[in-house]
């Protein structure tokens, strides 16, 4: 079931109101899917679906904070160098804000982002890590590049 109510349809508007206490939660990304692709010997493409607090795909652009982790829990975050900088593939801007590693994404206005990670040199795992706006973090499961 998909509940597609937003705050102001249904809770008390004024000074006190619930609306007034929420309604920055609009359009505000709450949570993700990434889904990975398989396994790959230089390049895996990825895709990110945004949703918002009610979970329904997120309708407007949103962005997040992103890095790449090198364990399933998403707790450290990697130190090994990509063969080359994670890239957008066709939905959402990608900004680096820290070479291989910590990255910007924006959605398009669907709340999809479409990414590739290359990597080169061996056999070796990366996780790719969501910080949403609230906090929260969202791990991918593994990019397993093979040898």
């Amino acid at each position: 079931m998909t509940i597609t109510k937003k705050i102001e349809q249904g809770f008390g508007n004024g000074v006190n109101g619930l609306y007034d206490c929420l309604k920055w939660l609009n359009d505000v990304p709450a949570n993700a899917v990434i889904t990975v692709g398989a396994t790959h010997t230089d390049t895996i493409a990825a895709t990110i679906q945004l949703y918002d607090y009610l979970g329904n795909e997120l309708a407007v652009a949103g962005t997040v904070m992103a890095y790449l982790a090198s364990d399933a829990d998403g707790l450290d975050m990697n130190t090994t160098a990509l063969t080359t900088d994670m890239a957008i593939v066709t939905d959402g801007s990608l900004q680096i804000l820290l070479a291989s590693k910590v990255y910007l994404l924006t959605s398009e206005a669907d709340g999809d982002i479409g990414i590739t990670i290359s990597y080169t040199t061996g056999a070796l795992n990366f996780y790719l890590v969501l910080v949403m706006p609230n906090g929260k973090r969202i791990v991918s499961s593994a990019f397993a590049f093979t040898a």
